[in-house]
């Protein structure tokens, strides 16, 4: 269920893209990204800081879009949240000195601090990438390539490098219990 929430905003953006077009497409990615943050927080699920710059950088650049009836602004927001999570993981490894990624995940996972270190990293250069493309793709092709790459190649492109991510986990994974035991 949570998977189909997790999409389902983005799913509904390229249904309406193709039954109408990019403004009602907007709209419905507006509406969709506040609903999917109320069903997260009707089943008391955890709401993330990816949820909450997604919902803003929505919020504010599909009304920028529909005000001012400029494409351009809705096709921006993809890099900026990639952006912004750069900058969030950065300043969470820089300033904690601890890897946010370890926050979230540190309690079911368990890696050395170096392979925190590097998965941050790695996820830093993966997002300013996708946001660069995004902006080069925006720019120079049609908004139908562009909609294609946003539902399309983002998604695919995070799968696969989360997919490497897991491998990356699995390779580096220490046993808590048998750590613990090491140290009596």
């Amino acid at each position: 269920m949570l998977f189909v929430l997790e999409y389902l905003p983005i799913a509904l953006f390229f249904i309406f893209y193709l039954l109408g077009d990019i403004f009602l497409a907007t709209g419905v990615l507006m509406l969709g990204t506040v609903l999917q943050i109320v069903a997260l927080k009707f089943m008391r699920e955890v709401i993330t800081p990816r949820h909450w710059i997604i919902l803003w950088m929505v919020l504010i650049f599909g009304s920028i879009t529909l005000f001012l009836h400029d494409e351009w602004f809705i096709k921006i927001k993809v890099s900026v949240i990639y952006v912004a999570i750069a900058l969030f993981l950065l300043i969470g490894l820089w300033w904690k000195k601890r890897s946010p990624l370890q926050q979230f995940l540190g309690e079911e996972i368990n890696l050395p601090d170096f392979a925190w270190r590097r998965l941050t990293y790695a996820w830093v250069i993966f997002t300013l990438s996708l946001a660069a493309v995004n902006l080069y793709i925006a720019e120079r092709m049609s908004l139908d390539v562009w909609v294609n790459f946003k539902v399309f190649g983002t998604l695919g492109a995070t799968l696969i490098f989360t997919i490497f991510t897991g491998a990356y986990m699995f390779k580096h994974h220490t046993d808590r219990d048998k750590d613990s035991e090491e140290i009596e």
